[in-house]
């Protein structure tokens, strides 16, 4: 479990925070009011560099009254358009024992034997969405290639979920070991150049049937 340090803050001023090294931001869900809320930017970036969209994070709230304890989501990153750093955060707070939806990215590992021999490795989801409770819900699912030659595929029902449900139906391909174009095209081509062949055959067979009648 992940965790981050955050203190409650007033409304505005977010430039201010900015320039002392602070990220404006704000946490709400079904069960809590909005509350904006404020994190050092080296932790939010410490943060960053663990997680994935789907992890659970355990938020420690300091400021009015008394501290908060509470499980949360990174739900969207605002960045600066030229220094590319986080100018404001939003996390989304779960009731815990109601089910929610959410993508949990794929991690692909291993090489994958048809690569090795040609193929290329075609990715068709980076994320999978899922719906179960937001204490099921796994921070990345993970895919082993190591075995797939040219033309193998796994498919949602060859994936483990453990308690979530995936929402792709178990028939979609997630991951693909393709032929390159070159290799299709040369296929084709002795593909078509048989054929020829084998309707050459049959004429010069039709001909000679012709010429044993006459014969006869």
């Amino acid at each position: 479990m992940h965790t981050l340090e955050a203190k409650t803050r007033p409304s505005g001023k977010a430039s201010v925070l900015r320039r002392q090294g602070v990220v404006p931001g704000v946490v709400y869900g079904p069960a809590i009011e909005s509350t904006p809320i404020a994190i050092a930017r080296r932790d939010l970036l410490v943060l960053f560099s663990q997680i994935t969209r789907s992890s659970r994070i355990t938020l420690n709230l300091q400021g009015d009254g008394k501290p908060r304890e509470m499980d949360v989501f990174l739900k969207v990153i605002d960045y600066d358009p030229i220094t590319d750093e986080p100018v404001h955060v939003d996390f989304y707070h779960p009731e815990p024992k109601r089910p929610l939806k959410l993508s949990v990215p794929t991690k692909i590992t291993g090489e994958a034997k048809g690569a090795k021999s040609g193929g290329i490795l075609n990715v068709q989801f980076r994320t999978i969405p899922v719906h179960g409770l937001p204490k099921d819900i796994p921070a990345l699912i993970t895919i082993d290639v190591s075995e797939l030659e040219v033309g193998d595929s796994i498919h949602v029902s060859d994936l483990e979920f453990g308690k979530v449900e995936p929402l792709l139906p178990p028939e979609r391909v997630i991951v693909t070991v393709i032929a390159p174009r070159s290799l299709v095209a040369e296929a084709a081509e002795a593909a078509e150049t048989g054929e020829g062949e084998v309707e050459a055959a049959g004429e010069e067979g039709a001909a000679a049937e012709g010429a044993a009648e006459g014969e006869s």
